[in-house]
């Protein structure tokens, strides 16, 4: 009976593949040479070749086994024939499913220089070693050659991949590419000025400034196309501009020139340092009263969102509405998430000056003047245990004992005597912007003396003149003496009346 038999080689890399005569060819030259003397067995070699040049055996996801595999299951090859196992696979578990293809279609493996037979418990047992140690031999070698980069960059080499923007390879080193230094240069300056990188992308698109064209080591263009969010991200985080060499959380100095001030890369590491916490804080904002915030009726309020017009608007929504499309009067259907929150936040943060009432006096200034510090989701989901909404008020329930937590885990300060639980009624008032949009805020409990310098002097301005108007004197009369349009003691004036009521 005729047994058709499929060489299999394989090679890592593709260096040296294009030789007369290369390792895939030297591979399949034993193969044939074993396959021929089993002829008498009724082995014949298939004429289909199956050669994977430059890819790793740590992976099934090779071109020519996966033509080797369609074709088992097609039953066209009944016997696989390799040099040497590693040639089919270094990984056990690979090697283990291809088994499981190999005994489902009755297709035999054989290795020309490691004598078993997989139909046998003995064979997989042998195979099983083998195999275990070519997997412990590539996890070796990666170790190895990881080991290598962490050194070599730790001296301060490039150790390969794309060059920043203003430098070039040569003699596998970086090397200034003065034609690129000025982009490099500009992308920096720019983004220190317009302030974030969604910008620094606009303006770059607009003025039609792209990536440098370049060719890699193979002679494969690339570049020349609009910089990316994540490539201008990579520009700006990498210290290599600086003259130094990154290595996973380690900065080695490199033994390349740097072509970006120290002083600037520095304010931009910062500015961006400075934003992702910003980012961070907004994303944990996100459903900050999830869970927290119910209904006079004791229903719940989910988080949701809608889409209009591009733009994304949040929202606190009743259950019982979201379900039954229905609720009872006097219940706010929906609440905006941003000014519901702000209103929160607002009320525990107004809250503090009595939470630290049995402080003495430093930490009680030293915690008003630094409370900031603690971010308001912190501060919320922390100290509040519920909060009921009406049409027109919110009582918060307060746990103030967690602030102590807060206050030393972030400002490293003891609040002593601090109170039991407490209950806050908070008057709101609701409006409806331009675009129909719900729009909630508080009412004021401003005293007249918390106005700030600025507002006060105002204030006290305004009431003077609109005394001196009322008894007769005109606003130019008024202005005159003052050395000021009339224009501007009327609006002061007025601003007077506005300060009052919200006083």
């Amino acid at each position: 009976m005729k047994k058709i038999c499929a060489i299999y080689t394989r090679k890592s890399t593709d260096e040296r593949l294009d030789m007369k005569f290369n390792t895939l060819d030297a591979q399949r030259e034993s193969c044939e040479a074993y396959i021929t003397s089993q002829k008498s067995e009724g082995w014949i070699t298939s004429k289909e070749k199956y050669d994977d040049g430059g890819f790793s055996g740590g992976s099934l996801e090779r071109p020519a086994l996966k033509r080797l595999l369609d074709d088992i299951s097609a039953g066209k090859v009944h016997i696989v024939v390799v040099y040497k196992i590693d040639r089919l696979t270094r990984s056990l578990m690979d090697f283990a499913k291809l088994v499981q293809v190999f005994d489902e279609y009755g297709t035999t493996f054989v290795s020309v220089t490691q004598s078993f037979n997989t139909t046998t418990s003995m064979g997989r047992l042998t195979l099983n070693v083998l195999l275990s140690f070519a997997q412990f031999e590539r996890e070796v070698s990666g170790e190895r050659i990881r080991d290598k980069i962490a050194a070599s960059k730790a001296r301060g080499m490039w150790m390969g991949g794309v060059p920043p923007v203003g430098y070039k390879i040569e003699h596998r080193q970086l090397v200034v590419n003065k034609d690129e230094v000025k982009l490099a240069r500009h992308i920096f300056d720019r983004y220190l000025i317009l302030g974030n990188v969604r910008s620094l992308k606009a303006e770059l698109d607009r003025e039609g400034i792209k990536s440098p064209k370049r060719k890699s080591l193979t002679g494969k263009p690339y570049g020349g196309s609009s910089f990316s969010r994540g490539a201008l991200y990579w520009v700006l985080k990498n210290p290599a501009y600086i003259g130094k060499i990154s290595h996973k959380s380690k900065i080695h100095e490199g033994l390349h020139e740097g072509i970006i001030p120290f002083d600037i890369w520095e304010r931009v590491q910062h500015r961006l340092e400075e934003q992702t916490v910003a980012r961070t804080e907004q994303i944990k904002r996100r459903h900050m009263l999830q869970g927290l915030i119910y209904d006079s009726e004791g229903t719940v309020y989910s988080p949701t969102f809608t889409k209009r017009h591009d733009r994304q608007y949040c929202y606190y929504i009743s259950r019982s509405f979201a379900q039954n499309k229905d609720h009872p009067e006097g219940i706010m259907a929906r609440l905006p998430s941003h000014e519901i929150e702000a209103v929160v936040e607002k009320s525990m943060r107004d809250q503090i000056k009595n939470f630290c009432a049995g402080a003495e006096e430093r930490t009680f200034k030293y915690v008003l003047e630094h409370h900031e510090k603690i971010s308001a989701y912190d501060l919320v989901r922390s100290c509040i245990g519920r909060i009921t909404v009406s049409m027109d008020l919110l009582t918060i329930h307060i746990k103030p004992e967690r602030f102590r937590t807060l206050v030393e885990k972030h400002l490293k300060v003891d609040i002593p005597g601090i109170r039991d639980a407490l209950e806050i009624a908070v008057p709101f008032k609701v409006s409806k912007a331009k675009r129909g949009a719900i729009v909630i805020k508080p009412e004021s409990t401003k005293d007249i003396f918390d106005l700030s310098p600025a507002e006060l002097k105002k204030l006290v301005q305004g009431i003077v003149w609109r005394d001196e108007h009322f008894a007769g004197k005109t606003l130019t009369e008024i202005a005159r003496r003052e050395g000021c349009s009339d224009a501007h003691i009327g609006k002061c004036i007025m601003h007077s009346f506005d300060l009052l009521q919200a006083a």
